[in-house]
């Protein structure tokens, strides 16, 4: 298996470039080997794609996953293995593409086809993107039950390790949200340590986030500083710039927490122009909210006003109204503390009117998403009903095999018996004749060689009767085999060819 992120591995360049062309050049790579031989170890080259599928760039991650499904379309019948994982990379583009909608509705039925397909491992690492969903809509005991299967499963398999330590990052988080931390340390210990082992530097850096947080919360403080400097120093070696911003901004928050605002104002700042130039302005916003109460703490409301108003115009171009009412309270308390009432008041109204909007917008995608969860239940429970039915009807058709054999084997004794009844009697009567013939000198009736020759018919009989019975049985199974090869569904006829 390839890893995603080495040490070693990939690029050493911290601009980020090369080593988005190099994974995506390696996911070409095994594409192409894929196209090149049909006979190639198709679950092997899939699941190396799928483990690096996730350090692509958005615009890579499309075209490799449109690219990959329109060859894979093809081979729908002969291959179907092959779409089944063509049909996996457009879920997991949509996945990191945040359309939870179509990742809910798809998601249960390309398990089904896995499994029909003999591909336990990659139906359960779909459960990732499944518990992973639950766990932004708030359904703990869905993405928890989802996410300890799917990790079970792949410890199991000992398969797409990526998405392993994905269940349990994301399981260990749970419980720090739930501030069960007991429970959260040794899974999220456990997580950085195979991610260490299989030297996956984002599983690397987002486990240490999640302990480091964990620290802080316990304030843990010298501990929860290990953890996001590891992170850090991980996030610039692969270079590649969303990680890069993500460590710097989970840093800059400690330092933030722990009063060392210089030291965040800086991060933040380097943050803001990596997420800028790289198109994640969602992040960028962020930033820019927590540079704001960073200048708010050193009393520089002048500053503030001017970081958060870069902010909003942010937030209002892609028109994320949480963010954007976070940004209008804390300029509200900005004017009022400069007793600029008129503006205050401005920002506090703005405040109130888009975090109702927010929340309205927001009970409907609930709304929506329960309805689409339930759907999905049920898809998983009739799934469940109909692999139990064709379990029951594939142990059915086997126990009919077995008595059509049966049934074969003794029509094809009893037409045998015919058959060597049949040669009996024909030697019998001609046996004199033969004697006569052969033994012109010797009187015809001669008893004892008459015994003699009639004992040879007798005891030749039962080798007889195997001959013909295993010649009977070896032309039904040459006429299934023929069968099979021109049409694998028609059913097979036991009728060899005479009357009894």
């Amino acid at each position: 298996m390839l890893p995603l992120l080495t040490n070693n591995g990939l690029i050493k360049n911290k601009t980020g470039t090369v080593m988005s062309l190099s994974s995506l050049e390696t996911v070409r790579q095994l594409f192409l080997k894929l196209k090149a031989d049909p006979d190639v170890d198709t679950s092997a080259f899939c699941e190396q794609i799928i483990e690096l599928f996730p350090l692509l760039v958005k615009e890579d991650q499309e075209g490799i996953s449109v690219e990959f499904y329109k060859w894979a379309e093809k081979y729908k019948t002969n291959r179907p293995v092959v779409f089944c994982y063509a049909r996996y990379l457009k879920l997991a583009y949509d996945f990191f593409s945040e359309d939870h909608e179509n990742v809910l509705t798809e998601a249960p039925a390309i398990q089904k086809v896995f499994h029909e397909n003999n591909e336990p491992a990659a139906a359960a690492a779909v459960g990732a993107f499944i518990g992973s969903f639950h766990r932004m809509l708030g359904n703990v005991d869905l993405s928890l039950k989802s996410l300890w299967d799917t990790y079970r499963q792949l410890s199991k398999l000992n398969r797409f390790q990526h998405y392993k330590m994905a269940c349990s990052f994301h399981i260990g988080s749970i419980y720090v949200d739930l501030n069960n931390y007991e429970e959260a340390l040794p899974i999220l210990k456990n997580t950085l340590s195979l991610a260490e082992k299989t030297q996956d530097g984002i599983w690397i850096i987002y486990t240490s986030h999640g302990l480091g947080k964990l620290y802080l919360k316990e304030k843990n403080y010298e501990s929860a500083r290990l953890m996001f400097e590891e992170a850090m120093d991980v996030a610039n070696k692969t270079g590649l710039p969303w990680l890069v911003a993500s460590a710097e901004t989970e840093l800059a928050n400690y330092y933030f927490e722990t009063g060392n605002y210089k030291e965040s104002e800086i991060l933040h700042t380097r943050a803001i122009e990596a997420r800028i130039g790289n198109r994640l302005l969602g992040g960028a916003i962020t930033n820019y909210i927590r540079l704001g109460e960073i200048k708010i703490k050193q009393s520089q409301p002048g500053d503030a006003l001017a970081v958060l108003s870069k902010g909003l115009a942010l937030a209002e171009q892609i028109k994320v109204k949480p963010k954007m009412y976070q940004i209008h309270l804390l300029l509200s308390d900005i004017y009022h503390c400069k007793n600029d009432l008129g503006q205050s008041l401005f920002h506090y109204k703005q405040y109130h009117y888009l975090q109702n909007q927010a929340g309205q917008e927001d009970n409907a995608k609930k709304i929506k998403n329960v309805r689409l969860v339930f759907e999905a239940e049920q898809t998983k429970k009739e799934n469940s009903i109909i692999k139990k039915q064709k379990t029951e009807i594939q142990k059915k058709n086997i126990e009919l095999q077995d008595t059509i054999d049966e049934l074969t084997i003794t029509k094809a004794g009893k037409k045998a018996k015919a058959f060597t009844l049949l040669i009996a009697i024909v030697l019998f009567i001609l046996q004199d004749g033969i004697l006569h013939f052969v033994f012109r000198l010797m009187p015809a009736n001669n008893f004892w060689l008459s015994l003699v020759v009639k004992m040879v018919i007798i005891f030749s009989l039962s080798p007889i009767n195997t001959a013909i019975e295993h010649n009977l049985i070896k032309k039904v199974v040459k006429k299934k085999k023929r069968v099979l090869e021109e049409e694998p569904d028609s059913e097979i006829s036991t009728d060899l060819g005479f009357a009894v």
